[in-house]
């Protein structure tokens, strides 16, 4: 059975080590953190009481994917979604984010919004079966927006 547990400091090593290269990086958190990504800055990216970092756990305790919610008057944020690259392709992209869906309604949000890389279809296949719509506004032409109402 799956399940979520906010992530504590261990975790950060784990999935820091499933970005492989720049263009992981990118498809991880867009342009705002640097290339080789280090501990220090994913940790940095959650360092606020705004923002809940959590991982996805299997029976064995094994963390298979990671996000993050930032809560803001009743609209949360997903960021920082992956899944272990090893364990892609199984249905835990779908479970990940069904459980975040779960954590942002227990937080109290109404909604639920995040930014994807374009070009990510995997990605966005994945959010539009959880019900999330495009939005027709985007900061940047790379990224598409995508809401949800919970």
């Amino acid at each position: 059975m799956l399940r979520i547990r906010q992530r504590v400091d261990a975790d950060i090593s784990t999935v820091v080590g499933w970005i492989a290269d720049a263009d992981a990086l990118n498809m991880f958190t867009g342009p705002r953190l640097v290339w080789p990504l280090t501990i220090d800055q994913l940790a940095a990216m959650t360092a606020t009481d705004a923002v809940s970092a959590w991982v996805m756990i299997d029976d064995r305790a094994d963390v298979i994917g990671h996000f993050d919610l930032a809560l803001d008057e009743g609209t949360a944020r997903i960021g920082r979604v992956i899944v272990d690259p090893s364990r892609r392709g199984r249905g835990y992209g779908s479970a990940l984010v069904r459980l975040a869906i779960e954590e942002a309604r227990a937080l109290g949000a109404r909604a639920l919004t995040l930014n994807v890389v374009a070009d990510n279809a995997p990605a966005i296949a994945t959010y539009e079966r959880a019900g999330f719509q495009q939005l027709p506004m985007s900061d940047r032409p790379d990224v598409r927006t995508m809401a949800l109402t919970l």
